[in-house]
């Protein structure tokens, strides 16, 4: 059976040096080492900018160059990404961009030449057509999905083929395998033996599988499953290849255009209309704050003209960093929630507005103000007066049995 195994590992740029040292220690030291005593296992592989700074920052040069050193042997593949990680999906074009640009450039001067991504990752594997068309103008030859992106159904994918972009020439799009995905992710396949006699017993000779997770399940929010990574390098009916060769491997095509989804979706969300709840849920109040709170710092920075605004690349770098995901994952109740993060994604956005208050009329600069402690204030409130519980305990109720939640970080 061919197993396309994608890692994903990413930290946001308000995550504290507790955090990533810990994650480093508990799964990107391991990753590393168990992919070095296994040179013939191969992966594909994204690490967004963002965390890569934060491992130069900490001085885990270790882990840095152990990635550089797998990818110069051709064992693992990298993808590109967006920097900060936002939800790609929900921001404008010269914003996408920029954030694919930004996570390129910072990789390609830490990893060198053998940072040369032929695919891309888009964060929370968000997606829509025209991401599709964005991403296949910046260079990249394929983009990867969760399943809901192909009819809005779980198990309507067909792993014997590879998916052509409709209107998009030479472009494909990959679905992950939402099931085993997801139970790799939330942990109830620890071991090798475990997974195949779940797996392997569905999929046929003919097809590929195809899983898409966080590389942190790995030995930090699932302590130990990093041994069934270690034991499917080792078994002799699991053949791990990158994602790229399935394009040549699988010669059957079919031609697709890419729904809105992501990879935190459910289907019942799909058949309502929400395809990014957990970052843009019509019913939270708190979600559509920190939207229009990041509308406006969008809209104030690209008003201004760079050269003539003390202090812009100071406000530029602010917003950049203010448009990671977590904000909103971590405010969505489904089930996530964490008033911290809430907090210091609200003031990095604000404080992107506050940076430039000499050159913007005031009426902006009060609107970012009320927006960011409206934010604060009802985040605050939703903790205390118990709406963030009773939210998060409706989700679950309609969410699949396996679901839990992960650890921090």
């Amino acid at each position: 059976m061919y197993w396309a195994n994608f890692l994903h590992i990413y930290q946001p740029p308000t995550q504290t040096e507790e955090i990533v040292l810990k994650v480093t220690n508990e799964s990107y030291r391991k990753i590393v080492k168990i992919l070095n005593e296994h040179p013939t296992g191969e992966f594909t592989f994204n690490i967004n900018a963002s965390l890569t700074e934060q491992l130069i920052k900490y001085k885990l040069h270790d882990v840095i160059d152990g990635i550089g050193e797998l990818a110069e042997r051709g064992q693992i593949e990298f993808t590109g990404s967006a920097k900060y990680h936002p939800i790609l999906p929900l921001i404008p074009d010269n914003e996408i961009e920029r954030q694919i640009e930004l996570n390129t450039r910072v990789n390609k001067e830490v990893f060198g030449d053998v940072y040369n991504p032929v695919g891309f990752f888009p964060p929370e594997m968000c997606v829509s057509h025209h991401l599709a068309e964005v991403v296949k103008k910046l260079g990249f030859r394929w983009m990867i999905c969760d399943e809901l992106g192909y009819k809005g159904k779980i198990g309507e994918v067909k792993y014997d083929r590879i998916y052509e972009v409709e209107g998009l020439d030479d472009f494909y799009i990959f679905f992950n395998n939402r099931d085993v995905s997801s139970k790799l992710t939330f942990g109830l396949f620890p071991l090798l033996n475990e997974f195949k006699k779940e797996v392997l017993s569905r999929i046929p000779d003919n097809e590929f599988l195809l899983t898409g997770t966080d590389g942190e399940i790995y030995g930090h929010h699932r302590h130990g499953q990093e041994i069934l990574l270690e034991q499917s390098l080792e078994d002799k009916e699991v053949k791990l290849v990158k994602v790229t060769s399935l394009i040549d491997i699988f010669q059957n095509r079919e031609t697709t255009r890419v729904l809105d989804s992501s990879w935190s979706a459910w289907e019942y969300e799909m058949e309502e209309g929400v395809p990014f709840p957990q970052w843009n849920y019509p019913d939270n109040e708190i979600h559509k704050l920190q939207w229009d709170l990041t509308y406006l710092a969008i809209e104030t920075l690209n008003n201004l003209d760079p050269q003539s605004t003390p202090n812009y690349e100071v406000a530029r770098d602010l917003l950049d960093k203010g448009l990671h995901s977590c904000q909103w994952w971590w405010s969505s109740c489904r089930p996530w929630w964490n008033t911290y993060m809430i907090e210091m994604g609200a003031m990095q956005l604000y404080d992107a507005i506050n940076t430039v208050r000499e050159n913007i009329d005031r009426d902006t600069y009060n609107k970012g103000f009320e927006l960011a402690h409206r934010i604060i204030d009802m985040s605050k409130y939703w903790h205390i007066d118990g709406t963030a519980s009773d939210l998060k305990i409706r989700y679950k109720s309609r969410v699949p049995a396996y679901f839990n939640e992960l650890t921090f970080g």
